[in-house]
């Protein structure tokens, strides 16, 4: 097996929803304040296999166990299946996008599932629940109008930034935000009685005025936030790129809470006016630099461990050419199981965004090419 080690050590000082003020724990105390961590770059071994990373981890996922690390192939339709353990391929499952067992032709969201099967979504096409052998067990594909007690009209299937509960009794998108730009909504889905119901998610719409589009006839580009949906403890996540505001979604107990949280090394928001609509591309460079340059923020993150979530936070660093901007400083922020805000810090010596990270026994990996091969760079965090 393949391994490069690079070493890095920083010594640097129902309906209703409920506001969490964290502030108070934050005031006393940041726990990252004197955090020093270490970095190791680990390479996978495929054996007499090809990886094909030229879409990077784009369409990852990690096992609920957080034991296998899943890498989709999309030019094969297939899943790489690696063990976090021996840091090695151990298997490959094939799946199709034609014919009865189909995933779709789109680009998929893939969430893993017990029992070795995958929630497959093309957005706009298919959802579905498929096993190791390629079959697909149960559709998942609805419209909105086949749903009794939806509110929504929309002419598309329900795929939009669909996932379902570990138990897989809810089933769990978004309405579409190129649709709106007044509400965000959740929509939750029983998909056995085929009945549903959509909340309101009022912090969320300020996201859907940070977006840009160009389209002269011959060429069109679009850059924006986006709201995302994540499933850890067996609640359902709401958050936005744009702020670091998060809806929790406890399904068990059907209740919907809001947290904010007092940041105070990012602003907690992005701002400013975006015209959404440009005619040329300078117009579009010019509006999107308005909102990529301050701070975004990724999904939760939970390590199992330390009983503790994390966020990692961005901001992006204006380069001369814009389409090679990489570099970002790149902030750190941790809380409670109950969210309350525990400690953020800047990562000083890191200065690119890490690419699908998850934690595994208290250490935060991310997915890294180390010439060509499939790696992991595996932060070890003393705080």
């Amino acid at each position: 097996m393949k391994r490069l080690f690079f070493y890095a050590t920083l010594l640097v000082s129902l309906y209703s929803c409920e506001t969490k003020d964290t502030s108070e724990s934050t005031s006393q105390k940041n726990i990252l304040e004197n955090l020093t961590y270490s970095v190791d770059t680990v390479v996978v071994d495929p054996g007499n296999e090809i990886i094909d990373l030229s879409h990077g981890s784009r369409f990852s996922s990690i096992s609920l166990d957080e034991k296998k690390f899943f890498h989709y192939d999309y030019s094969k339709t297939a899943i790489n299946e690696i063990d976090l353990q021996t840091l090695a391929l151990t298997d490959i499952y094939k799946f199709s996008r034609e014919g009865p067992n189909s995933i779709g032709f789109n680009p998929p969201t893939i969430q893993p599932l017990s029992d070795d099967r995958f929630l497959f979504v093309s957005s706009g096409i298919n959802a579905g629940i498929y096993n190791m052998n390629g079959e697909k067990e149960k559709n998942l594909k609805f419209n909105f109008k086949e749903i009794e007690g939806l509110d929504i009209d929309e002419e598309s299937l329900i795929t939009y930034k669909a996932h379902i509960s570990h138990d897989e009794k809810h089933l769990f998108a978004l309405t579409n935000p190129y649709k709106t730009s007044s509400d965000v909504r959740l929509i939750i889905i029983d998909p056995e009685a085929k009945t549903g119901k959509s909340i309101s998610l009022p912090a969320m719409i300020s996201t859907l005025k940070f977006r840009v589009s160009l389209n002269t006839g011959k060429l069109f580009m679009g850059r924006g936030e986006g709201v995302s949906l994540n499933i850890l403890n067996n609640k359902l996540f709401i958050t936005s790129s744009a702020n670091s505001d998060s809806y929790v979604y406890d399904y068990q107990f059907d209740s919907l809470r809001l947290v904010e949280f007092p940041h105070q090394l990012v602003a907690p928001s992005k701002s400013g006016e975006i015209k959404q609509e440009v005619s040329d591309e300078n117009e579009f460079k010019a509006e999107t630099a308005k909102f990529i340059y301050q701070t975004s923020f990724d999904d939760f993150l939970w390590d199992k461990k330390r009983k503790q979530y994390f966020r990692l936070g961005y901001n992006l660093t204006p380069q001369e050419t814009p389409e090679l901007e990489k570099e970002s400083e790149v902030f750190l922020f941790t809380y409670d199981k109950d969210l309350n805000l525990l400690g953020e810090k800047q990562l000083d010596q890191i200065d690119y965004r890490l690419e699908s990270p998850f934690f595994k026994d208290g250490k935060l990996y991310s997915y890294v090419n180390v010439e060509d091969e499939l790696g992991f760079a595996v932060f070890t965090f003393n705080f």
